[in-house]
């Protein structure tokens, strides 16, 4: 059975969250979405799946962004998972900070519905389609 690819969406608005959901459902892409709506939401999905990538936004209360990728990072299980930052800081210090972080690409959000279709288009065609990603699995439990 061939299981269509898993994103964790880390997006804590709800706003946020039902647009990029709705744009989602218009854009016709294959795949299966999962949303936290913080860190410790998305660490506890994590002890279950591994997602295809996941999409992370900066501003998340508590832990933010950044923090919640450097804990992936230095995770043994979860280094290598690809990480797409998104947020709506369009200033170049921070998306460098990004990057050197250790996203795998940074998408600034876009300002409306329409735009958000031809995100998760150039998104998931990207990560789905040219890009080869391991297939969404029972996460191994570390002790």
């Amino acid at each position: 059975m061939n299981e269509k690819p898993l994103v964790l969406v880390v997006e804590d608005n709800p706003d946020h969250r039902f647009i990029m959901n709705w744009s989602y459902e218009k854009s016709n892409q294959q795949c299966r979405l999962l949303f936290a709506e913080d860190a410790e939401q998305a660490m506890l999905y994590l002890e279950d799946v591994i997602p295809s990538f996941m999409m992370l936004d900066y501003g998340l209360p508590g832990e933010n962004g950044f923090e919640l990728l450097d804990r992936l990072r230095t995770s043994r299980q979860w280094k290598h998972l690809p990480v797409v930052m998104f947020s709506h800081w369009d200033d170049d210090a921070f998306i460098k900070q990004a990057y050197t972080s250790g996203v795998n690409a940074f998408v600034i959000k876009p300002q409306n519905r329409k735009e958000y279709i031809n995100v998760w288009n150039t998104v998931f065609d990207f990560w789905n389609s040219h890009n080869q990603l391991p297939k969404a699995q029972k996460a191994p439990r570390y002790l």
